[in-house]
């Protein structure tokens, strides 16, 4: 099974507990801080990761970050599950899983606008209403400066790309011509 759909699977049965304990949005938010301290700390993955140590010592060191970070049972409880499985490399891709399911409760969704230079506020809220109507979800609209792109823009959302910069449309133009040459 690939990476990816169990860190989906895993991000479902967490978010599932979570409603039905009405606390789905915190345990996304003790999830991203994990999330952040493995990202911060990579030499703990290797160590909770390795077999050398066994599992209750491995079980303590996740069960005492949990503690520090005032985590909850549940949260505890995951990450030793996680741990016991040597899924816990996962931790990130289920980060990403589970935001993405939070966002769905929600009704949102987001995207990324990836420009050559800074645009102004007018640009990206006249952006974020047109994905609104287009979605009929609340967008939440990220920036990315990208040099390379010329002019225009591009956004993504999810597995949508809409390009709308200078240097795919001058590459949609040299394809046309080589097209006409040939």
């Amino acid at each position: 099974m690939r990476k990816g759909s169990i860190a989906r699977r895993y991000a479902q049965a967490l978010i599932d507990i979570g409603r039905e304990d009405n606390a789905h949005e915190r345990y996304g938010h003790e999830l991203r801080e994990l999330v952040a301290v493995f990202k911060g700390n990579p030499l703990l993955y290797k160590i909770l990761m390795n077999p050398m140590y066994n599992l209750d010592e491995r079980k303590a060191v996740t069960d005492k970050l949990c503690d520090n970070l005032g985590a909850s049972e549940i949260i505890k409880k995951f990450v030793g599950l996680l741990v016991e499985r040597r899924n816990l490399r996962l931790l990130e891709e289920i980060g990403s899983a589970y935001a993405r399911l939070e966002d769905d409760l929600a009704g949102r969704v987001r995207a990324e606008v990836h420009a050559p230079d800074e645009l102004g506020e007018a640009l990206l809220q006249a952006i974020r209403e047109r994905l609104k109507k287009e979605t009929n979800k609340d967008v939440v609209l990220s920036f990315r400066k990208r040099p390379e792109l010329i002019g225009g823009f591009v956004v993504r959302m999810d597995n949508l790309v809409l390009d709308g910069s200078i240097k795919a449309q001058l590459e949609n133009m040299k394809e046309k011509l080589l097209e006409g040459a040939g």
